[in-house]
């Protein structure tokens, strides 16, 4: 009987208190990596929206120059709405106001920004609080609209905004330099 008291001793294994430490270590781990993966796969998707979004300022900017008398009343022609892997995001231009909306799937709700055209795109308003935000492209002004910034006056709009474009709702620190 000792023979097996003594073998019994010597067993050796984790306990269970053991095993529980080390799977909430695990545990912790795995939540720190995915939200560190999750994070980075929202920057490449906003990259992958936000360089599809210049390829439609550029569609827009032809039809412009193309259209000189500004009789086109479809300025998204030649360009067809866009969206990215799992449907993270989307482009398109509303065809009334030659506005590019860009749309980003997030957990709530799509997060959106607007790039709106202006008119006489030579001259800026030195009274335009936006005017730090204005992008030159093809020799058309595009403001970015993003959270909490005021769509341009319509008066400085190059078309009126469709019911159909959707206000804009997304954080600052999503956007790229040209955008803030």
């Amino acid at each position: 009987m000792t023979d097996a008291t003594y073998h019994f001793r010597q067993q050796r294994g984790f306990t269970l208190i053991q095993i529980m430490a080390i799977l909430g270590v695990l545990g912790l781990v795995l939540t720190v990596a995915t939200s560190s993966y999750l994070k980075h796969q929202s920057k490449h998707y906003i990259k992958e929206a936000l360089a599809e979004a210049g390829h439609a300022r550029q569609v827009v900017a032809q039809n412009v120059k193309s259209n000189a008398d500004d009789n086109l009343k479809d300025w998204s022609k030649g360009y067809s709405p866009k969206t990215g892997e799992n449907n993270a995001w989307s482009v398109y231009i509303d065809p009334a106001s030659a506005a590019v909306v860009v749309s980003l799937l997030t957990t709530k709700e799509p997060a959106t920004l607007l790039w709106v055209p202006l008119k006489n795109s030579q001259s800026k308003d030195e009274s335009n609080p936006q005017e730090g935000k204005i992008l030159n492209e093809d020799g058309l002004n595009w403001v970015c609209v993003v959270k909490d910034d005021a769509i341009p006056d319509s008066m400085r709009l190059f078309a009126p905004l469709s019911a159909s474009v959707p206000k804009p709702g997304m954080s600052d620190d999503w956007v790229s330099a040209d955008c803030h």
